[in-house]
């Protein structure tokens, strides 16, 4: 009977370990972005609204080649906006999206270092919901954006999703248009 628990116990933990990395890609795959297509569900517009709030603080307006993002309010605030330059999907419901700055949109803010290229990753993608983060060095949140979209695909992989993104702090963007 102890065997047929220890048996059930060592496959149910396989199988969890196995789905668990679905977030994260093949178990040991290497760490580099292959080449993907943008999911159709993630085009859209999505906005996170603060409770007890009417104005969005955050919002992303994704289409087949361009994602725009504002924050602070309002439909007409943008802080960056910029050309899919790479999609690399690690699962069905996550992956990161480089972008090639467009010249006159691109972010203003002090911590920005005037590279031409960016991360955004994504998890959690749903048809109603998803998580998407700016790419930020979290040991002094200045933007690690990048010269040549050759470093962005290098720099941002799936094992180095936590030098840029704390998940616990990114609030979910809800489907607002598509």
């Amino acid at each position: 009977m102890h065997t047929e628990l220890k048996i059930f116990t060592v496959l149910l933990l396989a199988v969890l370990l196995l789905s668990g990395c679905e977030l994260y890609g093949k178990v040991g795959g290497e760490d580099t972005n292959v080449q993907g297509a943008l999911p159709d569900l993630l085009r859209g517009e999505w906005v996170y609204t603060p409770p007890g709030s009417a104005i969005p603080s955050e919002r992303y307006v994704i289409d087949n080649t361009t994602i725009q993002y504002g924050y602070g309010g309002g439909e007409s605030d943008t802080d960056y906006k910029g050309n899919i330059r790479f999609v690399s999907n690690y699962s069905n419901t996550s992956g990161v999206i480089i972008i090639e700055y467009i010249e006159g949109e691109r972010p203003t803010y002090s911590k920005y270092n005037g590279n031409s290229f960016f991360a955004i990753y994504y998890r959690n993608l749903g048809s109603t919901m998803v998580q998407l983060a700016n790419a930020i060095n979290l040991s002094d949140s200045s933007a690690p954006d990048t010269v040549t979209l050759d470093e962005a695909i290098e720099k941002f992989t799936r094992l180095k999703i936590g030098n840029y993104v704390d998940w616990g702090v990114v609030n979910p963007q809800k489907r607002v248009q598509q």
